[in-house]
């Protein structure tokens, strides 16, 4: 199932407040996320991301005029990341054990990750001729085992918080294929995707301000700002 969450699952308040990233899980931190994941209903509710939603252009599968291919950024913390998990697990029926939430926090520690959840710009059907008008213009090395698609275009993103500037390169899930409604209620075939940002937190501020800056696949700037502080 690869609908994204941005499209599909509720956006709630989150129950509590948080007041600074956790970079290294406890067993008590590991314990309350699973907790977390655990008391998500996956028929009726669905993932809760709450604040770790940190900007939504598009909740539904209706692509206005002018929607950016960007659908949402979520602020992926080894906290949201484990009660994330936890639901996933739920929903496919393999409840989250102790070994593989411990081993995942492990993985997890001192990573702070975007989630950039997008849609093609393009039909299915225009994908191709696009990416090959976008490649004369922006030579990339495209991955030969994946199929090609405007997610081959995004480029680092950067992290600005306490006065100093991170980069990290995109990782990215897709494409996918999905369905959209134009708003004159004629259905679309389009690519999806996910890019991940991923930043380490070892040695940096747990709270504070920060801005969040990348470019979409056609050039499109983002500037994203919020607060760790916001955070757990």
């Amino acid at each position: 199932m690869m609908r994204t969450p941005i499209l599909t699952l509720l956006v709630l308040a989150l129950i509590g407040s948080a007041e600074a990233i956790i970079p290294n899980l406890s067993a008590a931190d590991i314990a309350q996320a699973r907790r977390d994941g655990d008391a998500m209903n996956v028929k009726d509710s669905g993932y809760v991301l709450g604040n770790y939603l940190i900007k939504a252009y598009n909740e539904d599968v209706i692509l206005r005029p002018n929607t950016p291919e960007i659908d949402g950024i979520v602020l992926a913390t080894p906290f949201e990341k484990i009660r994330y998990e936890t639901y996933l697990s739920n929903l496919e029926g393999k409840p989250m054990t102790d070994a593989r939430a411990g081993t995942l926090a492990s993985t997890l520690a001192g990573k702070l990750t975007f989630r950039v959840y997008s849609h093609s710009p393009f039909a299915v059907d225009d994908e191709e001729e696009q990416w090959q008008l976008a490649y004369q213009a922006d030579k990339i090395v495209a991955n030969p085992d994946k199929q090609k698609s405007y997610l081959d275009f995004f480029k680092p993103a950067t992290l600005t918080i306490a006065g100093k500037t991170y980069t990290a390169k995109p990782v990215v899930d897709g494409p996918y294929r999905d369905n959209f409604t134009l708003p004159s209620g004629e259905a679309t075939s389009r690519n999806l995707g996910v890019v991940f940002y991923t930043f380490d937190i070892k040695n940096l501020p747990t709270k504070g301000a920060f801005t969040f800056k990348f470019d979409d696949s056609r050039g499109k700037a983002y500037d994203i700002k919020s607060d760790l502080s916001s955070y757990r």
